[in-house]
């Protein structure tokens, strides 16, 4: 069947973040005392009482809101399994605990995999709103009536979603559209959850060892500018327009107009784009097409991450359509991600490290980006790393050695507490469900192959003569501030061995293997000076000429 912009949206969502704009609700900022909503902290707790989620109870101080401050006895047995429990009560509990769901399913750093599986699955009880209320409110955002604006709009909401539903209609000038408005009282409902879960959170981070490695305070203000972005449909109207730039130059792409005169935060009017699910394959099928669907569906989402600034964060396939003359229509804006250079580079170094089963270069592309803490045990992880590449026998891998491997790899991440930059999970996250999306088209896909040109234009950009020049100021300046510098500190050392102020506390356990890194680290540190040095007298020299040449 044909299906148009505004289905229902699909359960693998992601956070949402703008370029220029910052959420209404602000961050937590230290532990302040907890807003009294209480019949909704009182649902909460109840809510989780039915699906006997006791641990997470106990966790987040909830039992003072159960009647005599205890947790009821169960008198039944579970049959189902704990992360499927924390699934239902999720979506129970509505929109905001929805979006915690589905930021968590991308952070596996923090939930084992069996969570993550099941948290993929959210979604909202969908139920829309009377079109007399939603009448009501496009007159209230647009100032005109609903026959103003509209040579026609159809009653029956098309696609309805947790924070709003989309309609279809003609304006004046016969130009089909679609209208999506925000149903009313959800930002007032993710207002009152965002603070409580804040609460929660600090709550956590006291009663949970692990609140404060993996930072609760923080995934709610993710949670909270996710969902402000979303619920801000002019923001999704720019996040519209930047795509439609981005692939201007590409025929096959085809990217909704957004009308403006008919947009505001909680009303947004776009053209209305016919076509069919791009996994309703039958419909739109010729002989060898789907492996060239594949590539082109997958292709999209590489582009955005490899030479765009934001990418759009919810690949899953009703976002995405074919139209009668074969363009792709790429729908729903509302939740994109940031990728900057060192995001960038930061994956084509994993996925190089994946494809060349580079043990090293994995570990020192983690430990650019910051991942690596002090708690981490270098040793055990290398260990971890070798024994899942280990099963990377070959270049092009199957679907089933990638899932395998890809969740043993970020298990082994997981518990030597290497952190991930949040943006990082999306990014992963966006990846995998594109790579899903391939696979649904071509059984045989190959997202290593695809990724490979573009992880090797990204590495060879880093490296090349015009990337290194760009960074002579920079080390000129460093090397100069530590030219500087180093005397006042060197004399502050050698005043406090004086003095007997400054102690060294050795373990040689191992000493000949730390001798051997040690060996190599230097080596590397003076080659890497002599370079930086050699650049700089070059920079210098080059100026030098230029200036005089000039006279």
């Amino acid at each position: 069947m044909w299906v148009e912009f505004g289905r229902n949206r699909n359960n693998l969502m992601s956070a949402s973040v703008n370029l220029n704009s910052k959420p209404e609700i602000g961050p937590i900022s230290g532990k302040r005392k907890p807003k009294h909503h209480l019949a909704r902290y009182r649902q909460v707790a109840f809510v989780l009482v039915k699906y006997r989620l006791d641990d997470l109870i106990k966790m987040l101080g909830l039992e003072r809101f159960l009647p005599f401050r205890r947790l009821p006895p169960s008198f039944r047995k579970q049959t189902l399994s704990k992360p499927v429990r924390t699934r239902m009560a999720l979506e129970e509990l509505g929109t905001t605990f929805v979006k915690l769901g589905q930021i968590l399913s991308t952070r596996t750093d923090i939930l084992p995999r069996d969570f993550i599986r099941e948290l993929s699955k959210l979604q909202n009880a969908l139920k829309p709103v009377d079109y007399e209320i939603i009448k009501k409110l496009i007159k209230e955002e647009l100032g005109k009536s609903v026959d103003e604006v509209f040579a026609s709009l159809d009653p029956k909401a098309l696609g309805v979603a947790s924070i709003g539903q989309v309609h279809a209609g003609i304006l004046k000038d016969g130009r089909e559209v679609v209208i999506k408005v925000r149903k009313p009282g959800v930002y007032e409902q993710v207002k009152e959850d965002i603070d409580i879960l804040r609460q929660l959170a600090i709550t956590a981070q006291d009663r949970w060892e692990g609140g404060e490695q993996y930072q609760l305070a923080d995934i709610v203000d993710e949670v909270a500018e996710a969902l402000m972005a979303e619920m801000d449909y002019s923001m999704e109207g720019h996040n519209c327009e930047y795509f439609a730039d981005f692939f201007k130059n590409d025929r096959s792409v085809h990217i909704p107009q957004v009308f403006w005169e008919f947009t505001t935060t909680r009303v947004i009017t776009m053209e209305r784009l016919h076509g069919v699910g791009i996994l309703d394959i039958e419909l739109w099928s010729k002989d060898g097409d789907r492996k060239q669907m594949a590539e082109r569906a997958f292709g999209l989402w590489t582009r955005m991450l490899f030479y765009g600034d934001i990418f759009h964060a919810d690949p899953h396939p009703g976002n995405l359509l074919v139209e009668p003359d074969g363009r792709l229509a790429l729908l729903d804006f509302g939740m994109i991600g940031i990728v900057d250079d060192d995001v960038r580079e930061g994956l084509a170094s994993i996925v190089s490290a994946i494809v060349t089963r580079d043990v090293d270069l994995l570990i020192d592309s983690l430990i650019e980006m910051g991942a690596v803490s002090r708690g981490s045990s270098l040793d055990n992880l290398r260990k971890g790393i070798k024994h899942v590449m280990s099963h990377f026998r070959q270049l092009s891998l199957s679907q089933e050695q990638i899932n395998s491997g890809l969740g043993e790899l970020l298990t082994v991440i997981r518990h030597n507490n290497v952190k991930l930059p949040s943006n990082t999970f999306l990014l992963l996250k966006t990846m995998g469900i594109a790579q899903a999306l391939g696979r649904g088209l071509d059984p045989e896909f190959d997202v290593l192959r695809v990724l490979e040109p573009d992880v090797k234009k990204v590495i060879r950009k880093r490296h090349s003569p015009r990337a290194i020049m760009n960074q002579l100021p920079v080390i000129a300046t460093n090397l100069a501030n530590l030219g500087v510098g180093f005397p006042p500190r060197l004399d502050r050392i050698m005043r406090s061995i004086e003095r007997g102020d400054l102690q060294f506390r050795t373990d040689v356990s191992g000493l000949e293997r730390h001798l051997e890194h040690m060996e190599i680290l230097v080596n590397r540190l003076l080659i890497g000076f002599l370079v930086a040095a050699g650049l700089v007298i070059a920079a210098i020299a080059f100026l030098f000429f230029q200036l005089w040449f000039k006279r």
